[in-house]
């Protein structure tokens, strides 16, 4: 439970959901959302509404092992849901590979971007949704669902807002590493 109240980024939304929890595996991921009977993701809090409040469970995917495996040959990488894209991109860069765009923001999680249809950074860009290939979800019972573009039910199914469960993780796109400067 939390000790000291949970509000958004800017500290006017303040979040009243009686059971907090910061599941540490994919496994007990499974079990809180198994267990709930009402439960919202709170991601990394960058919200202008209540959206992710909750009358009975809340739930952050923080703790989650900072994951990314790269598949240079697919031009893709599985990433878990609680990483955020500063993350990402510094892993990615690492070996050598960068995302299309960006969040304007690097602190917000890509799970959470993704599920709401955040912009990214350049009004010529695709949301950041548009990156995702695959998704893996904990449905309401605590049994993993797994889609992939192409597939049935994957349309639709990356802007859920929560809606069809808790990511548990997201495989994204990502082009060859870029480098530049910018001089300010």
């Amino acid at each position: 439970m939390a000790e000291r109240p949970r509000a958004n980024w800017a500290g006017n939304i303040v979040f009243g959901a009686p059971d907090f929890y910061r599941p540490a595996s994919l496994g007990q991921l499974q079990a809180v959302v198994a267990r709930a009977s009402r439960l919202r993701v709170l991601a990394t809090g960058h919200s202008f509404s209540d959206l992710a409040d909750s009358a009975g469970a809340q739930v952050t995917l923080a703790g989650m092992p900072p994951e990314v495996a790269v598949d240079s040959a697919a031009s893709r990488a599985r990433v878990s849901a609680g990483l955020s894209y500063a993350e990402l991109a510094a892993e990615l860069d690492r070996q050598g590979f960068a995302l299309r765009n960006l969040a304007s923001l690097p602190h917000i999680s890509v799970a959470g971007a993704c599920a709401t249809a955040t912009h990214g950074s350049g009004a010529a860009n695709q949301n950041l949704a548009a990156a995702v290939a695959g998704l893996t979800l904990v449905t309401a019972d605590g049994d993993l669902l797994e889609l992939t573009r192409g597939e049935d039910g994957f349309d639709g199914a990356v802007v859920h807002l929560g809606a069809l469960g808790v990511v548990g993780s997201q495989l994204v796109g990502h082009v060859p590493a870029n480098h530049g400067a910018q001089r300010v």
